[in-house]
């Protein structure tokens, strides 16, 4: 039985050697002047059409581009990504079956004729299902070296690089020195990486991968992989191992935090100051989400008020690069919130003290629609760096705007 076994095991990697070393006939040419070359952007637009449009291709139309991830390492399987030639993004490409035919740095065109591009409603990330290689796609040159989109995960909006190559800086293992996955058990593992502002992402790894049970860095610094995304948590698969250099000192001091789940306003020295109207902040939840909400709509009206959240005293004097970071969400149209810095407020109406309006931070738009919750940029402290220092949300309002403004994840931390 077991030279049987043997005997399997070796005819079975034969099969997948030579199942590699097979030569394709080679898919038709994009021909350009017979159908439209698509990019990601375009393609994305299709695929969320909501007004009865089609999203299968009948007539002659193309994705040119270059493979950013492969099967090479086993962490991908029957899929490859691609990001297209003009630079819109990237899409998951899923085959028909395992290939051996497609690698990093390749540039490909896939003939989009018969196919449908879809928005994946589990993952929201775009994707073309079962694709033919061997009829439909082609490599027509080798040697690109895509580069990683460095994006800011405690300012930019990750959903906006899903399916794409991206580079994430200053992150950390929250349990480091664990295995990326279990392939004993065959079971695929979530590690969770935290950036020094407090934003995390999931590390997805296949228990297939080659590199599985290696153990994760316990270190800070940078990592590259594929942005995708599952039931609505944010998730990056790693194409080798060697993209992950986390050997950097871990995260700086956290100063101060706020964020609501004592279901207080005002619990660690916090303070609501109405200077006009009536009181606008308060605690809210909504769907397990706790945070400080201000609106000037109340009594059925638009009302003219104006109402600021100011924190208790932050000691920032032996501080070496301090920053601010918060969640924001807003709908209705009015006057944006405003964020300001004290270092000479003590007690009562903030007109009696000095305060500065801080600029650098990105705020849900002013009309989003659906209470869109939006990471803020890093707000430099350096200026501040005070025994006395204090932040402070002023909101206003207006009879013809009043936003509702929702705050939350209040971080003082040095960067």
């Amino acid at each position: 039985m077991k030279k049987f076994l043997i005997l399997m095991a070796v005819s079975g990697s034969v099969l997948v050697f030579n199942s590699c070393k097979k030569k394709l006939d080679a898919a038709p040419i994009a021909d350009e002047t017979k159908g439209k070359v698509y990019s990601v952007a375009e393609l994305k637009a299709i695929a969320s059409c909501t007004n009865g449009c089609s999203r299968r291709f009948s007539e002659g139309a193309y994705l040119i581009g270059v493979v950013i991830a492969d099967e090479v390492s086993g962490n991908f399987y029957k899929e490859i990504y691609v990001r297209d030639r003009y630079n819109t993004g990237g899409i998951r490409l899923d085959m028909k079956a395992s290939h051996c035919n497609f690698f990093i740095g390749d540039s490909v065109h896939l003939n989009l004729k018969g196919y449908d591009v879809n928005i994946n409603s589990q993952t929201n990330m775009l994707e073309i299902d079962t694709i033919d290689f061997e009829r439909n796609m082609v490599k027509f040159a080798s040697g690109a070296t895509p580069q990683p989109i460095v994006v800011d995960l405690d300012c930019d909006s990750y959903s906006n690089y899903l399916c794409d190559l991206v580079q994430l800086n200053k992150m950390q293992f929250i349990t480091p020195n664990t295995i990326w996955a279990d392939p004993i058990m065959q079971i695929s593992g979530n590690n969770d990486i935290r950036s020094c502002g407090g934003t995390s992402v999931t590390v997805r790894t296949s228990n297939y991968a080659h590199f599985a049970q290696q153990l994760t860095p316990s270190g800070n610094g940078s990592i590259i992989g594929i942005a995708t995304a599952y039931s609505g948590t944010d998730q990056m698969a790693i194409r080798n191992p060697n993209e992950v250099n986390m050997t950097g000192p871990l995260c700086g001091a956290i100063y101060h935090t706020k964020n609501f789940e004592d279901a207080s306003l005002t619990s660690g020295g916090w303070s609501a100051q109405n200077v006009t109207g009536a009181s606008t902040w308060s605690y809210s939840t909504f769907s397990g989400a706790k945070f400080a909400k201000a609106s000037g709509y109340y009594s059925v009206t638009n009302n003219i008020t104006e109402s600021w959240l100011i924190s208790p005293v932050v000691n920032l004097a032996s501080s070496v690069n301090p920053v601010l970071t918060f969640m924001t969400a807003a709908k209705f149209s009015g006057i944006p919130l405003e964020v300001l810095v004290s270092t000479n407020y003590t007690s009562g109406l903030p007109g009696t003290a000095t305060w500065t309006n801080v600029s650098g931070f990105n705020l849900s738009p002013n009309n989003p629609g659906s209470y869109a919750w939006t990471r803020s940029c890093k707000i430099i402290l350096n200026l501040y760096k005070n025994a006395n220092t204090r932040i402070a949300f002023r909101y206003q309002s207006t009879t013809s705007g009043a936003t509702t403004y929702e705050v939350d994840d209040i971080v003082i931390r040095e960067n």
